[in-house]
């Protein structure tokens, strides 16, 4: 392992309290929001995704898989990994990460069959550890296709 990741990942280990990811339990959680948030062609958006309990062996990752679909008949599927960072006891930013499979649908075409979906949420949970959280993401094939121009959108979500 790289010395700078390993260093990382033993600080980030450090200063997370290790008490949050022992009561995590897996988690469903649904979302609306906004396709192509920041241009003309912007679509209604709904989701849902499980997200499986903190994986202790591998860096408390949270392996999520999910499903979207635009109101213009764009979807994906998706399997990817979360990561929470507490911020205190209610508010975390979750930073993830996944490789979805893509139909365009009646909408934009992102240039590839195979996308790269990135972003952060920043959730409040409440005390039944059910979370609110209004996140942002980027969809994007990396330039794998010839066409690449993206996508995001901008979601709110509740899990429970």
């Amino acid at each position: 392992m790289n010395k700078h990741l390993r260093n990382a990942s033993i600080a980030l280990t450090l200063l997370l309290p290790s008490t949050a990811f022992a009561e995590q339990e897996s988690q469903m959680a649904l979302s609306v929001g906004a396709f192509e948030v920041f241009d003309d062609n912007t679509a209604a958006e709904i989701g849902v995704e499980y997200r499986f309990s903190p994986q202790a062996s591998a860096f408390n990752l949270i392996p999520t898989l999910g499903a979207t679909l635009t109101s213009d008949g764009g979807y994906w599927g998706y399997a990817g990994v979360r990561y929470d960072i507490y911020l205190n006891n209610n508010w975390i930013l979750t930073p993830n990460f996944a490789i979805a499979a893509y139909e365009q649908g009646g909408g934009v075409d992102l240039g590839y069959d195979i996308e790269f979906r990135t972003g952060a949420e920043l959730a409040y949970q409440f005390s039944d550890k059910s979370r609110l959280g209004l996140g942002l993401y980027h969809l994007s094939n990396a330039n794998i296709g010839e066409n690449n121009p993206g996508a995001e959108s901008l979601i709110l979500s509740y899990s429970f």
